[in-house]
């Protein structure tokens, strides 16, 4: 299990079509569905419970996934999710690309 599968899965469970802010979506997801959150887990012991060894990772391949560009400009998420502080926005024609997840 990797990094990728843990962004797949996590879009998988999210309603359709995605918002420039799915990452934060994403992470949401990750926190609160057991299964990924222990995915989750596992990927950080595995890299040294270093959240900066995994997060960006993720985002990265959420937007990826997607085939979208990831704005620069981050916005803070005023407790909205515990995994993360900050995510950025997606830019870009990035809708097109979810109905992969469905196949």
């Amino acid at each position: 299990m990797g990094i990728e599968e843990l962004a797949r899965l996590a879009l998988s469970r999210l309603p359709k079509p995605y918002t420039d802010e799915v990452i934060l979506h994403v992470w949401c997801e990750i926190e609160r569905t057991p299964r990924l959150r222990q995915m989750y887990d596992d990927l950080l012991e595995d890299r040294g419970n270093d959240p900066q060894r995994v997060n960006p990772f993720v985002s990265k391949a959420v937007s990826e996934a997607l085939g979208a560009d990831r704005a620069k400009k981050r916005f803070g998420l005023n407790g909205a999710c515990e995994l993360v502080q900050s995510v950025t926005r997606l830019e870009g024609e990035f809708n097109r690309y979810w109905n992969q997840w469905d196949e």
